[in-house]
């Protein structure tokens, strides 16, 4: 494995971390900047220091450090799985635009298939422009 697979990793499992932010608002309409991470169930926010993607979660032991409630073990799966993506997306495309078109279907892909999961539903605000880029990536090829 090479420095290049490593950064990958830590940067799919950074992008993993705000895709569980996607997964938990966007069926609720709720804002993806506002408020800051918080435990779903105690809703004290998150210290910077608790929201070390997959470390965290590890260290942790799948509990909020505020109320010690369990916290769902799909975060940590949502994070791997784009952090192991990453990695074989980098595998396969070195770094290229074609490396940069495939995570971003590959990060939405993850935010749609876990929402569906969750709720039934396939979000248009992540759907449609996947759509158009997909058009777009087909004619002018990557």
């Amino acid at each position: 494995m090479t420095i290049f697979h490593l950064i990958s990793f830590v940067f799919g499992a950074l992008i993993g971390s705000f895709l569980n932010v996607c997964i938990g608002r966007i069926p609720n309409g709720e804002s993806l900047v506002t408020p800051p991470s918080h435990c779903p169930r105690c809703k004290t926010p998150i210290a910077f220091y608790d929201n070390v993607p997959l470390l965290s979660y590890l260290f942790l032991r799948g509990r909020c450090r505020s109320c010690r409630e369990s916290i769902s073990p799909r975060y940590f799966a949502v994070e791997l799985l784009m952090a192991l993506l990453a990695v074989a997306l980098w595998h396969w495309f070195d770094l290229s635009f074609s490396f940069f078109v495939g995570f971003v279907f590959v990060a939405a892909l993850i935010v749609i298939s876990f929402i569906d999961l969750d709720v039934r539903i396939v979000p248009d605000v992540i759907s449609l422009p996947g759509i158009v880029l997909g058009l777009l990536f087909s004619v002018v090829g990557y």
